[in-house]
């Protein structure tokens, strides 16, 4: 009797958690489809990066051209380079079956979204285990400096480029030494399908590749081809790009097609200012960067690499025992090492070169989700209260209570962040970039020539706007960060005597149509609706 009644207590327990389970999936599930799906539109508002982006697929369907265009014609570089054809031609494609939209567009950019989210998990998981990986992707998700979902809902190239960075860093580590030659062509197409995408990431893989080359002469002592192959198809996938944008791309010469590129792909990557690079630590060592946890878990984690593989069932940094440790595997400490490279690379180029906008640490602030993971996974007992618990009423009190502490830091990390961002996404009022499109179709004739530098609006609606010229912006980077020359003294737009000025977050923030000038050219205020003041000449 007393058996039966304790095998159907053990069943009833069972169940419990199973339904638990289930409802903590479902959960989940529903949260992340918020997270992903509601407001897509409106939240966060379009801006001039993703407005810009955007005339690429419009012109593809609308023009046949892979361009960008002003009401002069067409502009073969600016966002034809700044994000790749990996994204332009699935928006292309959007368009072409069900109209040219933004939430049409939008769509798109949440399944990369989707699929970086998931690589990146199926990642951790290979490299951490399975609890480790659910608390990467949490922070991938709701960290305010990774800032993914907020990048992942826009037309912009992070989260494309991290999924194929994700999917070949994946396909590389899975495989390994057992990687047959088109495994790994396959690994170098993907990684090369990521810088495509976003070349930025140019600077901080091919670094990364070289030096996990470097490591494993030094270190590693794997086969060759088990890097070479990956980072010469990589290149190659990255030149032969490069060669048809530049021959094919442009109407120009190809040596004025090259001094374009260069202009456009050198504005913020080499900045070396001592005021930005002090910014770029403060936005490092700030709590948006994991709670000020960021360098902590850098420091603990190239201690964890560097010490000698160990096999045994006690970590001598906590007590605890540790039989799973992804860092008792040769292979995964190798792996790693190779991540923790490209981390540090990323940042170490955002500090000391770049303009310091956190943006342009997206990479290594993704991938930095793993070591800060691991950190807190070696301090908490694999993020066990039972086990924190138990040792704090035992001999190991300072382990035990210090780990539910950091415990309490980690729950923080992911509640405050994610209730910040739900509400800005449940919130958010429609995009005035939207209602102002509305206005124009309204209020303005197709055929009035409008100056403007909101691009977004040129994606919205069929006017003709004019745009200052695209070599103009990497002046205006200078200008902001660095307090050079303001592109007002080096572009003036009553030169082409428009009908209309439309000034909105971007123009206002770069003064690229003083008051005083519109003024002095006889325009007159007409409408303001949210950021957007529009101007008609007397």
């Amino acid at each position: 009797m007393m058996t039966s009644t304790t095998s159907q207590g053990y069943r009833a327990s069972a169940r419990t958690g199973v339904w638990a389970k289930a409802a903590l999936a479902g959960g989940v599930t529903i949260f992340i489809l918020f997270l992903f799906f509601y407001n897509l539109t409106d939240y966060p508002p379009t801006w001039f990066d993703e407005g810009s982006h955007l005339h690429v697929p419009k012109a593809l369907v609308t023009m046949g051209v892979y361009a960008d265009y002003s009401s002069e014609g067409l502009r073969h570089y600016g966002p034809t380079i700044g994000v790749g054809p990996t994204v332009m031609l699935p928006i292309a494609g959007s368009f072409q079956l069900f109209g040219v939209g933004m939430m049409q567009a939008r769509l798109v950019m949440v399944l990369y979204l989707a699929a970086a989210t998931t690589l990146m998990f199926l990642l951790s998981l290979h490299l951490l285990g399975a609890r480790a990986a659910f608390v990467a992707t949490a922070l991938l998700l709701v960290t305010p400096a990774v800032n993914l979902v907020e990048y992942g809902r826009q037309v912009l190239g992070e989260a494309p480029g991290l999924a194929f960075m994700a999917g070949g860093f994946l396909l590389w580590f899975v495989r390994w030494r057992r990687a047959r030659w088109w495994e790994l062509i396959l690994v170098g197409v993907l990684l090369g399908l990521s810088v495509v995408t976003k070349y930025q990431f140019l600077l901080v893989l091919g670094a990364t590749l070289l030096l996990a080359w470097g490591m494993n002469l030094l270190w590693f002592k794997l086969p060759q081809r088990l890097f070479l192959i990956p980072g010469i198809v990589t290149a190659a996938i990255f030149g032969a790009w490069q060669l048809f944008t530049l021959v094919y791309l442009g109407p120009a010469t190809i040596g004025e097609n090259l001094a374009s590129l260069r202009e456009f792909t050198a504005g913020a990557a080499a900045v070396f200012s001592l005021d930005l690079m002090q910014r770029a630590l403060g936005e490092l060592f700030s709590a948006k960067s994991f709670l000020w946890m960021l360098f902590p878990a850098l420091i603990y984690s190239a201690w964890r690499l560097l010490r000698p593989g160990r096999t045994g069932t006690d970590d001598l940094a906590t007590g605890f025992a540790l039989r799973a440790s992804p860092l008792a595997s040769t292979e995964r400490r190798h792996q790693l090492a190779i991540l923790y490279m490209l981390v540090i690379i990323n940042l170490a180029w955002y500090v000391v070169a770049s303009v310091s906008w956190l943006r342009y640490a997206f990479v290594g602030l993704a991938f930095s989700t793993f070591f800060v993971t691991l950190t807190f996974a070696d301090l908490t007992a694999n993020f066990s209260v039972t086990r924190l618990w138990q040792a704090a009423r035992s001999e190991q009190r300072l382990a035990g209570y210090g780990g539910l502490a950091l415990l309490l830091l980690l729950a923080t990390m992911f509640i405050a962040p994610a209730a910040r961002l739900s509400w800005r996404i449940a919130t958010a009022p429609p995009d005035d970039s939207a209602q102002m499109a509305q206005v124009m179709n309204e209020s303005v004739s197709l055929d009035a020539l409008v100056e403007t530098w909101e691009p977004q609006m040129g994606f919205l609606t069929d006017h003709r706007y004019h745009y200052p010229p695209q070599l103009l912006l990497n002046r205006t980077v200078r200008q902001v960060w660095l307090g050079e020359t303001p592109v007002s003294e080096l572009y003036d737009f009553t030169e082409l005597d428009p009908e209309y000025v439309l000034i909105g977050e971007f123009a206002r923030w770069v003064d690229v149509y003083p008051v005083e000038r519109l003024q002095a050219s006889g325009y007159e205020l007409v409408e303001t609706l949210g950021q957007f003041e529009l101007y008609r000449k007397r």
